[in-house]
């Protein structure tokens, strides 16, 4: 969730995590409080540990599909995000709990943390910029000319003061697919007020958001394919060296590279 390599092994982490809770839970040598279940008991035609063997074996099962998932880089669209405003719908939520749970509470907390080891939110890595995780809401930027969201897991927080919202759901760790780095790196170059390359009034362009979850990887990579497409650096690689230096956190996996490598071969980077 934090990193861009073996994303993966997270999840199935917690699908183990889970499966061995549902073992304790069934095995004998675990005893469930009895004030606890005699009020589940009333008002439920299961009993409390029966349910929460199901709920627990839901659990497991949900994450280590998703795992498998990210391992295989399908099944984004099953989160039902909304690529227009960057909703995410209740059913979603619903379904997904013992997904979402988690993903957001680590989230937060590493949110949190980095801050305190001077990581923020996000990082304006040239002049309007800006590279960053989910929370780009808490900058003080009152309009976004662009803002490009490559998380399918998280609802998008700047799309109320975002002129033109661009999303490219995927999988934390995951590349977008060479079309989606070229239609996010269009959107860039149109409507940053640094680029050289701006086919737009000056009027319509200004500050750009390019963010994931974390601002660590997905974020970084697209972030590379803007500069390039603006005219701001002759190679990904070279782009990535000034998105490094502008958020040191910045990281590209070994699929990052490689779409890349593809996105400059087929649209002539």
């Amino acid at each position: 969730m934090g990193a861009v390599h073996g994303c993966h092994m997270k999840y199935v982490g917690l699908g183990a995590f889970f499966a061995y809770s549902t073992y304790l839970v069934t095995s004998e040598s675990v005893a469930l409080p009895d004030s606890l279940t005699s009020i589940f008991d009333s008002y439920s035609p299961l009993d409390f540990k029966t349910a929460l063997t199901y709920w627990l074996v839901y659990a497991a099962a949900l994450n280590l599909l998703i795992g498998l998932c990210f391992k295989l880089r399908i099944g984004q669209s099953f989160l039902m995000k909304n690529r227009t405003d960057g909703t995410i719908p209740l059913i979603s939520y619903i379904i997904f709990h013992p997904f979402y749970i988690p993903t957001h509470l680590y989230t937060y907390i590493h949110t949190v943390i980095g801050k305190s080891h001077n990581v923020p939110v996000a990082n304006e890595v040239l002049s309007d910029y800006w590279v960053g995780g989910r929370y780009g809401s808490e900058l003080s930027v009152p309009l976004w000319s662009v803002t490009v969201d490559l998380t399918c897991e998280f609802q998008e927080s700047c799309i109320n003061n975002t002129v033109k919202y661009v999303s490219s759901p995927v999988w934390d760790g995951t590349p977008p697919s060479v079309d989606e780095v070229e239609r996010c790196a269009v959107a860039i170059r149109d409507g940053w007020s640094g680029s050289s390359q701006n086919k737009s009034s000056a009027s319509n362009s200004g500050p750009v958001m390019v963010h994931c979850a974390h601002g660590r990887g997905r974020s970084c990579m697209i972030a590379c394919a803007g500069l390039v497409k603006s005219g701001r650096a002759g190679t990904w690689e070279e782009a990535f060296e000034v998105v490094k230096k502008g958020r040191h956190v910045c990281k590209l996996n070994k699929g990052m590279r490689v779409r890349l490598t593809e996105w400059t071969k087929k649209y002539g980077q």
